[in-house]
């Protein structure tokens, strides 16, 4: 079964998501629920657009039992997304450092360079000549 989000409706707190359950016949057609405590978002630290995926993905979790058809989505589900999340983080701040490089290789020391005032040009653009001589 698939789902497809079809709306959702807020009471206070709680946001409640609408979605159609879609058989592998593509006809069949079930009307599901899941409820999400806005504050229990907020205190794991998981932002609002990540709530519709979260209930798709309780929702095919529990597909087995059509029984029921509508959820309140569990703490301990919100805390365990909140834990993943973090887990990717860090997983990917890891990556970032270990794979950082610099395209030019490492720089040498920022030592001067001795230029000739006999032979270098005086300005920069085309046409710039030497004005003067500086000997």
């Amino acid at each position: 079964m698939k789902f497809v989000l079809a709306g959702f409706r807020q009471t206070e707190n709680v946001r409640l998501y609408s979605f159609q359950g879609i058989g592998d016949d593509r006809r069949t057609r079930t009307e599901f629920s899941v409820g999400v405590d806005l504050s229990l978002l907020h205190k794991h630290g998981i932002p609002l657009q990540e709530a519709p995926l979260m209930c798709s993905l309780l929702l095919t979790s529990r597909a087995d039992n059509e029984q029921i058809r509508s959820f309140t989505f569990p703490e301990d589900d919100i805390r365990a997304h909140a834990e993943q999340r973090a887990r990717e983080r860090a997983e990917t701040q890891t990556d970032r450092k270990a794979k950082s490089f610099s395209p030019t290789g490492p720089r040498p020391s920022a030592a001067p360079i001795p230029i000739d005032p006999r032979t270098a040009p005086s300005g920069i653009g085309l046409g710039s000549r030497v004005s003067s001589s500086l000997t």
